[in-house]
């Protein structure tokens, strides 16, 4: 056994046969590694073009939205120009310049006809889009302006002979009484109550959200809001202004001392949490807005407007607006107010006089044309998915009416009082809106 161990040793046939499987494997190998960051490369260069795509529908999205934007600007001031044309122009045909989504590639119908699919298709094959495109253009022209809760120095004024210190609404602690709201017109105010309301119909119907929320001071909420925005040393005459000083001191958080500029600025501001914070989005805002459109008022802020309006007159309210059939639509605070005095009679015209003056006394302002608008723009390619979100404002500023301008028809139905009232100084005024600009723009 020892003589053959010893020839099987020796035996060196087959060793070649060995070294070539042995180097065949490693190839094999290398190969693999090889094939795979090859497909690994292609896939991250494929992903990066579609990446690049889809920014790129985005941005063009982006961009036709503006374009809408300014041709409703035009075609707005070219009817305030001229009163006559005005009055033959509903302010929801105007919309239509922008509210009108955009799809790419666009969706046919089952019902349409040859020639609209040929149409269609043409635009399609002509268009130099690869991929897909969505934009959709928001009015949210209907929240109130966190920012009027700022106090600028710069802008107080000195008090008159004879005026109180509850002229300044920055003084004192907001009223927490149910009935509050009826006589306190001011945006703290405003806030204060619909918070309260709403984190109270929150609680009823989640039990956790009442445990995490139990021992909310509404109040300090407000107190830190004002606190962070206005002026150094501008509240003092605030009793809760110390305590808000001594909040942002504990956390340590210097506050801004300047106007909230984006709505993720209120994540930072001192017991304000993520589910206050989407509580109330849909109800007040960081952005300026000229005026609250009254086509897209909300029950909570028809209460703050309102005050003894009940349930039954909000469905009302509802009802008549947004009829499919036949909507309501209130193009000026006219139309509104004869909801609510002829309508509903809710209150007698002197008292909705003063409460729409107060409003206005406190910078909010009420009519039917938007000039804050949300723009969502969506590109993608395969899969890949691009979204620009842009807050648009479009200033507006009162002008001289052009020369010669005349007075728009009386209409079947309105008394003379009510026609001289509503186009008194149309000849003389006009509002104006200025270019469209980016507020602010997030990337998703």
């Amino acid at each position: 056994m020892k003589k053959d161990l010893q020839v099987i040793l020796k035996n060196e046939s087959g060793v070649a046969l060995m070294m070539i499987m042995t180097a065949i494997i490693l190839l094999m190998a290398i190969y693999g590694e090889f094939t795979f960051e090859s497909k690994i490369s292609r896939i991250k260069a494929t992903n990066v073009m579609d990446r690049s795509q889809a920014k790129l529908l985005a941005e063009s999205g982006l961009q036709m939205a503006m374009t809408r934007l300014k041709l409703y600007k035009e075609a707005f001031n070219k009817l305030e120009s001229n009163s006559a044309a005005k009055s033959q122009v509903p302010p929801q045909l105007l919309n239509q310049l922008w509210e009108v989504p955009f799809i790419f590639p666009i969706p046919i119908g089952a019902g349409a006809n040859a020639a609209v699919k040929a149409t269609v298709e043409k635009f399609t094959e002509d268009s130099l889009l690869e991929g897909s495109l969505r934009v959709t253009v928001t009015n949210i022209s209907n929240r109130m302006n966190l920012n009027l809760l700022r106090f600028d120095t710069a802008k107080k004024k000195t008090p008159a002979e004879g005026d109180t210190e509850e002229d300044d609404p920055n003084d004192g602690i907001v009223d927490a009484s149910p009935t509050a709201i009826q006589n306190n017109v001011s945006v703290d105010q405003s806030l204060y109550y619909i918070l309260k309301r709403l984190v109270d119909e929150k609680k009823e119907k989640d039990e956790a959200f009442e445990d995490r929320n139990a021992n909310i001071n509404y109040q300090q909420l407000v107190s830190n809001l004002k606190f962070y925005i206005s002026d150094y040393g501008s509240l003092l005459t605030d009793p809760m202004a110390g305590e808000a000083d001594s909040t942002y001191q504990r956390i340590p958080l210097t506050p801004k001392y300047g106007p909230l500029s984006s709505a993720s600025e209120l994540y930072t501001i001192p017991g304000w949490n993520d589910e206050l914070i989407e509580l109330i989005k849909n109800e007040f805002s960081v952005y300026p807005s000229a005026q609250i459109d009254l086509n897209k008022l909300t029950a909570n802020m028809l209460r703050i407007l309102i005050p003894t309006i009940d349930e039954d007159s909000i469905k009302s309210f509802f009802e008549y607006r947004d009829n499919p059939e036949q909507p309501k639509f209130f193009n000026t605070i006219d139309d509104f107010r004869k909801w609510v005095v002829d309508v509903e009679r809710l209150m007698n015209e002197t008292d909705f006089n003063e409460r729409i003056e107060k409003f206005t006394k406190a910078g909010v302002t009420f009519g039917s044309n938007p000039n804050l608008f949300k723009v969502v723009a969506e590109g993608l390619k395969n899969r890949s998915t691009y979204t620009l979100v842009a807050y648009v404002y479009m200033p507006k500023q009162e002008t001289n009416g052009a020369a010669g301008a005349t007075k728009p028809p009386k209409k079947p139905d309105e008394t003379d009082e009510e026609y001289k009232k509503r186009t008194e100084g149309d000849a003389n005024k006009s509002t104006q809106l200025l270019e469209p600009r980016i507020i602010e723009l997030q990337i998703n």
